[in-house]
C-alpha cells in the first residue's frame, strides 16, 4: 500500500513542478516580449528547465514512463533569432508544461481506478515534458545569440 501512495506522490509532485515550469517560461517570455532584460529571462528559463528536468524525474519515479518516448522537436527559427522567438518559444513551452500538469492532475485523480489510463495520461505528459523541454532549449541557443559577449 505504500508503494501505491508513493507512485501518487510522485505524480502530483511532476504536475506541481509542471505548474512552475509554465510559470517561469510565461515570464522569460515576457522578458524577451520586451527585449530589454536577458539576464532576468535567463534566470526565469532556467529555473523553467531544472522544473522540467524535476517533473520528469518524478514521473520516472513514479514508473509511469517508458524510455521510449521521443521528444518532439521544435519549429526552426532559422538565422532570424531575435527576442520575440525566444519568447514565443517560452510561452510554446508554458503551454505544453500547462499541458502536461493537466494530464498529471488527471492520472492522480484516476489512480486507484484504472491504472491503465494513469500509465497513459502519464505517457502524454512526458511526451509534452519532453517537446517542452525541447523548446526551452531552443529558446536557449537563440539567448547565447542575443546576449552581449563579455570582454568584448
Amino acid at each position: 500500500m505504500s508503494t501505491k501512495h508513493s507512485k501518487k506522490e510522485h505524480l502530483e509532485a511532476a504536475a506541481s513542478h509542471h505548474e512552475q515550469a509554465a510559470r517561469y517560461h510565461r515570464a522569460a517570455s515576457r522578458h524577451f516580449e520586451g527585449g530589454k532584460d536577458y539576464a532576468h529571462a535567463a534566470h526565469e528559463a532556467m529555473m523553467a528547465h531544472g522544473h522540467t528536468l524535476h517533473a520528469i524525474d518524478q514521473a520516472h519515479d513514479a514508473g509511469a514512463h517508458s524510455a521510449s518516448t521521443p521528444p518532439g522537436a521544435p519549429a526552426s527559427t532559422g538565422s532570424g533569432a531575435n527576442s520575440a522567438n525566444a519568447a514565443k518559444l517560452h510561452a510554446t513551452a508554458a503551454e505544453l508544461h500547462d499541458q502536461a500538469a493537466q494530464h498529471m492532475r488527471h492520472a492522480v485523480k484516476l489512480f486507484d481506478q484504472d491504472r491503465s489510463a494513469v500509465a497513459h495520461d502519464a505517457q502524454l505528459a512526458l511526451s509534452l515534458a519532453l517537446r517542452a523541454l525541447s523548446h526551452g532549449n531552443e529558446a536557449a541557443r537563440l539567448f547565447v545569440k542575443l546576449a552581449p559577449v563579455e570582454g568584448s
